[in-house]
């Protein structure tokens, strides 16, 4: 695969082609729709000077990540597509040219799914050192960060209650304290049905249910959920009477990977 081949699998842009901060995100289902959605909520939210490249993988990875299982299914299939699933990437002159042409072409990469997607280690040990290495972000990681930023506690409101076990664990990886971490709530959905009134009831209920526990912020545990940040964070001010912060991970990611990229920073060296 060289670089148009590459080009090729992006079916969406945002920003100017000359623009000195560019990021690739990577929606690890596949299902297009959600990445189009993703588009639509950021073109309005882009700052001037950033370029975003979207991906999605082909129908071979899950349509939603519901679990470990999907996780890795996922990262093999984008792997295998980008031509990065190489396990000597120096010996294969293919791999080490896609690699090379990721960290050449981009000042992050972006993986839309909010979980403890193996896909962010796999392709910090992918990618290379040429001149520079893009970090690269998940969800979580950035919404986690910006909540212990603006509160003492955060809680996690998502989707499928399989995840409270997973993000509890999730969390301890990242070595945040249990004091400052009230707890994730699951609401019975999945991405997939995450539209409509039921959803986003039950998504308000998880978040005042985190909020009565201690909760100063609320951190939306799925990718799907950044179009009803602010619609939560109202309706959150209404039922407790405090203004409380709802973040989605998608944004700050994406304003991580451009507060990098404009302070010059890249992930370190091997």
């Amino acid at each position: 695969m060289n670089s148009s081949s590459f080009s090729a699998k992006i079916h969406d842009t945002l920003g100017p082609a000359d623009s000195p901060v560019r990021l690739l995100l990577i929606n690890p289902n596949s299902t297009l729709h959600f990445t189009q959605e993703t588009v639509s909520y950021l073109s309005s939210r882009l700052p001037s000077g950033v370029r975003i490249d979207f991906y999605t993988p082909p129908s071979d990875a899950p349509a939603s990540i519901d679990g470990t299982f999907d996780g890795v299914l996922s990262a093999a299939v984008i792997l295998k597509d980008l031509g990065l699933d190489s396990r000597r990437t120096a010996d294969n002159n293919d791999a080490a040219d896609n690699a090379s042409y990721v960290s050449r072409t981009y000042s992050a990469v972006i993986v839309s799914c909010f979980s403890a997607h193996p896909l962010v280690p796999a392709l910090q040990e992918r990618l290379p050192f040429n001149p520079r290495k893009p970090p690269v972000i998940g969800i979580l990681e950035a919404a986690v960060h910006y909540g212990l930023l603006l509160g003492p506690t955060f809680g996690i409101a998502t989707t499928g209650r399989q995840w409270e076990p997973l993000f509890d664990e999730a969390i301890r990886s990242l070595g945040i304290s249990p004091s400052r971490y009230t707890g994730t709530r699951g609401t019975g959905f999945n991405a997939i049905s995450l539209h409509g009134e039921g959803p986003a009831s039950a998504l308000l209920e998880a978040s005042v249910d985190l909020v009565e526990k201690g909760a100063r912020v609320i951190v939306l545990g799925c990718a799907g959920m950044a179009p009803m940040r602010a619609s939560i964070e109202g309706s959150l001010r209404e039922r407790t009477g405090r203004g409380v912060p709802v973040i989605d991970g998608v944004q700050a990611a994406v304003d991580l990977g451009i507060a990098f990229a404009r302070m010059g920073l890249s992930a370190p060296e091997a």
